[in-house]
């Protein structure tokens, strides 16, 4: 299962965050993947970013945000690529 993440990041938990991202590689499970992750670094929030993660289960995605807890600010949607979704609006017969 595919997820896109949008996350956000205040300076006062900058710190923190980027232990627990440390920390996330040695804790998580072994079918949780980051596809991609990126960050930008200007306007409010300081630190803004969107990280595509692969997972086993809804578990594993659950894992990882209890890991982060209130360090950041997630929102999560599931994702598919563009060709499965073009695949899947046929098969409803909109194709």
């Amino acid at each position: 299962m595919l997820f896109v993440a949008n996350y956000e990041v205040t300076w006062e938990a900058l710190e923190t965050a980027v232990a627990k991202r440390l920390e996330w590689n040695e804790a998580k499970p072994d079918s949780f993947r980051y596809v991609g992750e990126w960050v930008w670094h200007e306007g409010d929030p300081p630190f803004r970013g969107v990280a595509v993660v692969e997972v086993g289960s809804v578990e594993d995605l659950n894992a990882w945000v209890l890991h982060y807890g209130e360090t950041l600010s997630l929102r999560i949607r599931p994702a598919t690529d563009v060709v499965s979704g073009i695949a899947s609006l046929g098969a409803l017969g909109g194709a």
